[in-house]
């Protein structure tokens, strides 16, 4: 496996602290905001450790304000709906 792509796993790879909590953490960079796609990936991924049975086939983002690289980032999934359909 190459590096970068051990690197991605990494960082996609959160630490549930409770159900449905999950902390992210950003990669030992000099950028000064939290990238858009590591967010993005971040939520998919607790997201997904939510479910069982189930792949996600649509997302909407918003962003609002810049992350900090050297805050943890806190994901807390809330299950509002698991029927035949729709999860």
């Amino acid at each position: 496996m190459s590096k970068s792509l051990i690197d991605l796993l990494s960082i996609l790879d959160l630490e549930q602290l409770e159900v449905n909590l999950f902390r992210g953490n950003s990669p030992k960079t000099s950028w000064q905001r939290v990238f858009g796609g590591q967010v993005i990936g971040q939520a998919m991924v607790a997201a997904c450790r939510t479910v069982e049975g189930r792949l996600p086939h649509s997302i909407h983002c918003y962003f609002i304000l810049p992350g900090d690289p050297q805050i943890p980032i806190i994901y807390q999934v809330e299950r509002l709906r698991d029927g035949k359909s729709y999860t």
